[in-house]
């Protein structure tokens, strides 16, 4: 087998609206979401992308960015946004 292996560790992302969620408040989750994740790849950090899974109780936005190998180089200032 020619192939290289390698392990990542990546961080799961994700803001979760209780149920019902007004439709206003779960495209301002989703954009926050696409703002970290444009931010964090504009650093060079590979990421996944944005998704919606909706359930009884709650809606969860949510995305997947690999761990930088030195995390402060890579932290958007608006991750708190």
């Amino acid at each position: 087998m020619d192939a290289e292996k390698r392990i990542r560790t990546v961080d799961h992302h994700e803001w979760t609206l209780k149920q019902p969620a007004h439709h206003m408040e779960v495209e301002k989750a989703v954009a926050v979401a696409e703002h970290d994740r444009a931010a964090l790849a504009s650093r060079g950090v590979h990421t996944g992308d944005v998704h919606v899974h909706g359930g009884d109780d709650a809606l969860v936005v949510s995305f997947e960015a690999e761990r930088p190998k030195n995390p402060k180089r890579h932290l958007p200032e608006t991750l708190d946004a």
